[in-house]
């Protein structure tokens, strides 16, 4: 049987983006602004509302479906 990880609300992504911060790791990104999109890359900047990747994207937390392969329930049969 598939098993998912998932989260109930994007707020629920900030501990995994922190963690993935502050060590440097590069974070997988889906991101939902009227259609589905990709974004991947490392963390340059944080907040609780936004996140800055090296490719100076900047990406609202707000509108996150999944991060690192974890989604939000709703999102979870993608």
């Amino acid at each position: 049987m598939d098993k998912r990880v998932t989260v109930s609300a994007a707020k629920d992504f900030l501990p995994l983006l922190q963690q993935c911060a502050q060590e440097g790791k590069p974070v997988f990104l889906i991101v939902d602004e009227g259609g589905l999109r990709r974004e991947e890359g490392r963390i340059l900047r944080l907040d609780d509302t936004h996140l800055w990747l090296e490719n100076h994207r900047v990406v609202s937390i707000g509108r996150l479906a999944a991060v690192n392969g974890v989604f939000i329930d709703s999102y979870a049969q993608c």
